[in-house]
This record gives C-alpha cells, sequence and structure tokens, in this order.
C-alpha cells in the first residue's frame, strides 16, 4: 500500500513558533513580525514539499506505466 507522506502546514509552523522565546532586547512589534515571517515562511515552504512529494509520485506512477508499455509492446507486434 502506498501512503503520500504529507506534513501540516500549520501544525508545523505553530511548532516551530511556539518553541522560540522572546529575547529581552528586541521589542514586541518586532518580536511578532519576526515571528508572523517565521510562520508564513515555514507553512508555505511545507505546502511546497506537499505538492512536489504528490507531484513526484504521480510522475513515479507515470515512469512505472511507461516501462511496463515499454516492455509490452515490442512483444506484441513482433511477427
Amino acid at each position: 500500500m502506498e501512503k503520500n507522506f504529507t506534513i501540516d502546514p500549520h501544525e508545523f509552523a505553530m511548532s516551530l513558533i511556539n518553541n522560540i522565546n522572546r529575547p529581552e532586547k528586541i521589542t514586541n512589534q518586532r518580536f511578532i513580525k519576526n515571528q508572523l515571517t517565521l510562520y508564513l515562511e515555514a507553512y508555505f515552504m511545507i505546502e511546497d514539499f506537499n505538492h512536489l512529494e504528490v507531484k513526484q509520485i504521480e510522475n513515479m506512477k507515470q515512469q512505472q506505466m511507461s516501462e511496463l508499455f515499454d516492455k509490452m509492446l515490442p512483444g506484441r507486434f513482433t511477427p
């Protein structure tokens, strides 16, 4: 059984930003902006990863089918 490996982008991004403490030297506003930037970058990076994972599996299936046809067709049409 083939399963796609995907990561929940929201969970990943939230776990990333939840583990960061605000340094004392940084303002709340700067810290929030940094957290938001980190969240968005992580979220979209995981979405890209998930998309590539699905696409790669589709390509593998197409390649396997193509190889199967390549093996079958010469035997079918040879007298």
